[in-house]
């Protein structure tokens, strides 16, 4: 666009023909847009000192970096090579239109800028007014640390008291299944799969174990509801059950999990049930967090056979004796084998059918022994516990999971914060620790990576472009096209109720390559005006009106290919609600546009003040420097 402008510009201003016009427009933007393309590529370079952190940020910024450099260098090529070969040809059998619209636009902006000049000093003074505003609302927006791309997955745990039956659990079951299956379509359910068995209590087994419903819910490209609204459905839609919990599990998505996770370790896994407890209480306190769960098991009810070795010695016995009396009450079990020619054959002995035996008889089975047959419960005591859990360990030592969902992503950053307040008010024994869980300090490396790239890449583009213009002053007149960038990105993330995080820091590194470009373009054209002999005033009122016509059609043009991106986040009933795909470039698409949209009409203004605020300061600095040496 900045190569066909400024060879029209050129067949309409100065009368030339097509070859010479195109010849002469291309080198006079060849510097500009070479500047331009080498700034946007250019803050791609911290992601090299950011590969070993592993996080999802740098996974995605050198895919998306990737991508943005091959087709930038490929349109630089293109601009300085195919664009002015085809304008020498196509334009030589056109004649330049004058365009009225245009020229009123020329002209209300001329006389914006000269009255911007005239009184900038008040003019700086409310564009960093409308800076430090920018910051007070850009630094109330939510800090997210949860993935927003959610599986369309929800997850019912169930937990039962322990004495619960095989028949109790099925009826639940099919209770839960009837109030699930008549609500389907109306909550956009595709699939409900369920799984259960005999024993109760309380389990969090993983692959084949505990007692759960999985709801998988249609693609939200059919569907008007989030899983975030689905879950509150269903949450509604429960049954009370007295001694049931049922509790909607932590939602999973395609980057870990959806809430905060909290991990506790130490030794003593009765003391980490204790803490676990309390602080899953006090959790529960904190506004917007749902679902708190442990990642604790109650284990299956058994009964302990405790041998009496005195009163098994008395009747003659061993305890090997009572406890194979024991299993052959209970079991089957091989005794000996018949061998044949081919093969061997185990004999097995056991109760008739009539005379099995049932865990609540086992007191009165009876035991022979050299002193007569004695019932069980004379050699024996019995006492009903919990079985073993399934117990979790990281670094030697056994862990809890406290999982939680957030009724709002916007309210992750506040919720961790809160959660991190909790646990430091929490006097935890020595040798017992605690921290966030594998996702959660994922997504905050990442946050740190983030920062890291995008100071890294303002001092890039700041480097760059002081060796290409030749100047330490300049460049930083460009570089105030940033921080205004951030006015627009304030407003549109607190119109659309966006939360700040991994992916709109993407957005945010890639603007400060984008934003500048514009400001080079502009700056550039003001220079060789001053190096023909203009003076500086007229020289950036001349070189705003040239520039106008490129600098907004660059920026129209990109605004509108935007719109598709973040159409699911404007008019989510039309285009579906904001998941999937949609919630992992959405984001980045809405910061650039609204960067891109108040920085470009605050650079034809800010950026002519402020070259001539630092162009003043510049040579002050010069004629200091000469009468102190």
């Amino acid at each position: 666009i900045v190569v066909i402008e400024a060879i029209y510009r050129r067949l309409e201003r100065f009368g030339e023909d097509a070859p010479t016009a195109a010849l002469r427009g291309a080198s006079e933007v060849a510097l500009p847009i070479v500047a331009s393309t080498v700034t946007t590529l250019c803050v791609f370079v911290p992601v090299i000192f950011l590969r070993d952190s592993g996080g999802f940020f740098t996974r995605y910024v050198v895919e998306v970096g990737t991508t943005i450099c091959i087709v930038m260098v490929a349109s630089l090529l293109v601009a300085l090579t195919v664009v002015p070969m085809m304008a020498a040809w196509v334009l030589a059998k056109e004649k330049p239109q004058a365009a009225r619209f245009l020229n009123y636009m020329e002209s209300g902006y001329g006389g914006a800028l000269r009255a911007t000049l005239r009184f900038r000093w008040l003019g700086l003074v409310l564009a960093l007014g409308m800076l430090w505003g920018s910051w007070q609302l850009f630094s109330g927006i939510e800090r997210s640390f949860a993935g927003r791309t959610q599986e369309r997955q929800v997850t019912i745990n169930i937990d039962t008291p322990r004495n619960y039956t095989l028949e109790q659990t099925e009826a639940l079951f099919h209770e839960i299944r009837t109030i699930l299956t008549a609500k389907k379509d109306e909550l956009d359910v595709a699939d409900i799969s369920s799984r259960y068995s005999k024993s109760g209590g309380r389990s969090r087994g993983g692959f084949g174990g505990g007692r759960r419903f999985e709801l998988y819910l249609k693609d939200e490209s059919e569907s008007k509801l989030s899983t975030r609204e689905v879950r509150d459905k269903v949450r509604e839609l429960l049954p009370v059950k007295a001694g049931v919990e049922l509790k909607i599990g932590q939602a999973q998505r395609r980057h870990g999990g959806g809430g905060v996770e909290l991990e506790l370790s130490g030794d003593d896994l009765g003391v980490l049930e204790r803490i676990a407890r309390e602080v899953a209480e006090r959790m529960g306190r904190i506004p917007g967090l749902d679902d708190i769960d442990l990642s604790l098991e109650s284990g299956e009810q058994e009964m302990m056979v405790r041998v009496d070795r005195d009163r098994v010695l008395q009747a003659g016995l061993s305890t090997q004796a009572v406890a194979q009396t024991v299993q052959t009450a209970l079991s089957d079990r091989s005794v000996s084998y018949v061998s044949s020619d081919d093969r061997e054959v185990d004999m097995t002995m056991l109760f008739r059918d009539e005379e099995e035996v049932t865990l609540g008889g086992l007191r009165n089975v009876d035991v022979h022994g050299s002193s007569g047959v004695l019932p069980l419960e004379a050699l024996a005591d019995f006492e009903s516990v919990p079985g073993p859990r399934s117990i979790e360990r990281e670094n030697r030592q056994s862990k809890i999971k406290i999982t939680t969902n957030t009724d709002d992503p916007r309210a992750m950053g506040m919720a961790m914060g809160s959660v991190g307040a909790i646990m430091g008010a929490v006097a935890l024994p020595p040798g017992y620790s605690w921290s966030f869980g594998r996702w959660n300090r994922m997504s905050q490396r990442d946050q740190e990576g983030s920062a890291f790239a995008l100071i890294f890449a303002m001092v890039l583009v700041y480097m760059l472009m002081a060796a290409l213009f030749e100047s330490f002053t300049h460049p930083f007149s460009i570089m105030m096209a940033v921080p205004f960038a951030f006015i627009g990105v304030g407003v549109v993330m607190k119109l659309a109720a966006q939360p700040r995080d991994n992916f709109t820091e993407l957005g945010f590194i890639v603007l400060v390559g984008v934003v500048v470009n514009n400001a080079i373009v502009l700056v550039d054209h003001i220079n060789r005006l001053r190096a023909d002999g203009m003076r500086r005033r007229d020289a950036i009122l001349q070189g705003g009106r040239d520039r106008l016509r490129a600098i907004l059609m660059t920026a129209v043009t990109t605004i509108v290919g935007l719109l598709p991106m973040v159409a699911p986040i404007i008019l989510p009933q039309y285009f579906g609600p904001l998941e999937g795909r949609a919630a992992t470039w959405a984001p980045v698409g809405l910061v650039i546009l609204g960067g891109l949209t108040t920085s470009t009409f605050l650079t034809l203004l800010i950026v002519p003040t402020f070259y001539s605020v630092v162009d003043d300061l510049a040579r002050f600095g010069r004629r200091v420097l000469i009468r102190v040496f």
